[in-house]
């Protein structure tokens, strides 16, 4: 006898580190607004710390179904080539080091994987892309990327979708209203990235890797604005889609029950 059982993705999301203000102590976080998307969208978030050392990630890895890479500080320009521009900001190489671990396994091993923001960036810069540091600086006539004097939920720009891309698949649209929190962006791709999505001044905000089962990247912040436009909140459920398995449990004549994991997401596209 059969029996199906969908299994909720576990999916991880590396934190970042920082410093607790009363206390001055020091703490990994990170926003609760990626972490309810995910859970919203049907998957189970699990926060990682930064761990010392990065063997530790071979233990943890093969349990995740699926992987977050979320917003925060600069990439370091060491990991594509270049030397600091006078305008880059904060930068961690230890969260650096965690997240393209990360994002080198969620490709070779096929997880999918969706990068926002700086997780967009990171994306890129595993598969060998490089970053503008600094759009106001290196990007003529940019528009106003980096709003952090808004809230964080405010509509900035419209970001026009590739054709046949799976960003058009998944979202609906061909054009759909934005959020805007950076002041770095994909310059040159990476090897087998397709920019899917574009703002008005031309800047990267759409990405993904055609082949793989889901990898895809957005450079605004779906997590803060799926309720006011919907169709944003289509992307996390198509991510948790990707990630989920269900488990077909055999029930032999003689009672032994036997367990067969089977991916039931989004095909490879």
């Amino acid at each position: 006898m059969k029996e199906s059982l969908v299994m909720r993705p576990l999916i991880g999301i590396p934190c970042h580190a920082g410093i607790r203000a009363e206390t001055e102590r020091p703490i990994y976080y990170n926003n609760r607004t990626y972490i309810h998307a995910v859970e919203r969208a049907g998957g189970v978030p699990i926060l990682i710390p930064i761990f010392d050392d990065l063997d530790e990630l071979h233990t943890l890895l093969p349990r995740l179904d699926g992987l977050l890479l979320s917003g925060g500080i600069d990439v370091d320009p060491s990991n594509y080539g270049e030397e600091p521009h006078p305008l880059l900001m904060d930068i961690n190489p230890q969260l650096d080091a965690l997240e393209l671990a990360m994002a080198q396994w969620a490709f070779d091993k096929n997880v999918p994987t969706l990068g926002i923001c700086r997780g967009m960036q990171m994306v890129n810069v595993a598969l060998g892309g490089t970053l503008y540091q600094d759009l106001g600086a290196l990007y003529p006539d940019s528009l106003r990327h980096k709003n952090w004097d808004l809230p964080r939920d405010t509509i900035v720009h419209s970001v026009r979708i590739a054709a046949d891309s799976r960003m058009e698949q998944i979202l609906g649209t061909r054009e759909i209203r934005a959020n805007s929190l950076h002041h770095q962006a994909v310059n040159a791709t990476g090897k087998g990235v397709r920019v899917t999505g574009r703002a008005e001044d031309g800047v990267v905000e759409l990405i993904e890797v055609p082949g793989h089962r889901f990898m895809l990247g957005a450079q605004c912040h779906p997590e803060e604005i799926y309720a006011s436009v919907p169709a944003w909140a289509g992307l996390f459920t198509a991510f948790v889609e990707a990630c989920t398995k269900t488990v077909v449990r055999v029930t032999e004549p003689l009672g032994v029950r036997v367990e067969q994991i089977v991916p039931i997401g989004i095909g490879v596209v």
